[in-house]
């Protein structure tokens, strides 16, 4: 139990302080963000925490209009994200949406899902984000 909260709390403290962000893509060069257009997808790849065959990595969405679920508009979210290096699958530890762009303004809503792990589909938005999180 203390290995896996010293893993949450170092992914945590290293990648939620101001930090470069690699850009992936957009939705203009691959599917897989939603539906939405007008997003792009980053990466702070210099934030990695890895323990054993397990990576937590941080990833951005930007949008480029506002984008409205309920009554809460968001510009940007972050999201720490677990993968599973060894049997390519991730999941979701906590998101933030941010009302301005690039998670900067007010935090507008978060979640941390208790989620289990999914499969990572080829040649999509996570399928990269796993191979730089787990170095492929």
């Amino acid at each position: 139990m203390k290995r896996i909260m010293l893993f949450f709390m170092a992914a945590i403290f290293s990648g939620s302080a101001v930090a470069e962000w690699t850009q992936l893509g957009d939705s203009t060069t691959k599917k897989g963000v939603a539906n939405t257009r007008g997003v792009k997808i980053f990466v702070h790849n210099e934030g990695i925490t890895k323990i054993g065959d397990r990576s937590i990595m941080w990833t951005l969405k930007d949008y480029q209009s506002a984008v409205k679920v309920g009554r809460k508009n968001h510009s940007s979210s972050k999201s720490l994200e677990e993968y599973d290096c060894k049997n390519m699958q991730y999941k979701t530890l906590s998101f933030y949406w941010y009302s301005k762009h690039k998670g900067k303004g007010d935090v507008v809503y978060t979640e941390s899902p208790n989620s289990n792990m999914q499969p990572i589909i080829p040649n999509s938005f996570v399928h990269d984000a796993w191979k730089i999180a787990c170095g492929k």
